[in-house]
């Protein structure tokens, strides 16, 4: 019987856990002062040095705040937060999604690639749409061969950043390549709930609306079938964060 390798955290990598989990679930508030580094290092056997460079790093992900001369504070990560705050707050979670996250991820992407649809849409070329079948074939080549979950998600997401890509927005592109690492949670949850099938179905609506220069009404679609999607999360908690190792299963 194969057994996965165990990771043993790092001091430091323990240390930030530790502190990024009591600020995650609140019991250190918004707000409050953390002991000094000094105080960290006797209080958790962890030596001064380390304390130092893993609060640097919490302060990078958006959960403290440096005062010079005065101390770190629990920051208000979820208002000034960036994507990697969240994507920490997902690693702590073991990668799984709240119905309020999931919510918000998916009016997320929907505002972002239902702008990116209309663009393309309404000017795109030959080309742009050649290569959006190829990616279709990509993913149905794929589905032939009984793809994982992660295989399976992997390729969806990039049919659909592509489309970002090909509307002439750049910096549309790089906020959902930015987005990538969250937005793999919600697209693999996705691919237990619709399949090869579904999104083979999905992606080929999709082509034949930009070809026909049906941006809004391609919007729309994204919103309606993302729409059931969490619908029928609401329904059946179950639905995200299943484990699942086959697009078949």
């Amino acid at each position: 019987m194969p057994f996965e390798k165990i990771e043993i955290p790092t001091p430091k990598e323990a240390f930030i856990n530790e502190i990024k989990g009591q600020i995650i679930k609140g019991k250190i508030e918004i707000g409050e002062k953390l002991p000094t580094e000094r105080e960290l290092s006797e209080q958790t056997g962890i030596s001064k040095s380390i304390v130092h460079f893993a609060l640097k790093d919490l302060e990078h992900m958006g959960f403290i705040r440096s005062v010079p001369r005065k101390g770190s504070y629990v920051a208000d990560f979820l208002r000034n937060g960036s994507f990697e705050t969240l994507n920490e707050i997902l690693k702590y979670n073991d990668g799984k999604l709240s119905y309020k996250m999931s919510v918000e991820i998916v009016e997320f992407r929907n505002a972002v690639e239902g702008y990116a649809l209309v663009k393309l849409a309404a000017d795109h070329s030959d080309e742009d749409i050649a290569k959006l079948r190829a990616s279709v074939d990509e993913l149905r080549a794929a589905a032939e061969k009984d793809p994982s979950i992660s295989e399976l998600a992997e390729l969806t997401s990039k049919f659909h950043y592509q489309i970002c890509e090909l509307c002439g927005n750049d910096i549309i592109a790089l906020v959902m390549n930015a987005f990538a690492p969250i937005g793999k949670v919600l697209w693999e949850n996705c691919a237990m709930f619709w399949g090869a099938e579904g999104f083979l179905e999905q992606d080929e609506i999709i082509i034949g609306m930009i070809e026909r220069g049906e941006g809004h009404e391609a919007k729309k679609y994204i919103e309606d079938i993302f729409g059931q999607f969490m619908a029928a999360f609401d329904n059946n908690p179950q639905i995200l964060n299943r484990k699942s190792k086959k697009a078949s299963s």
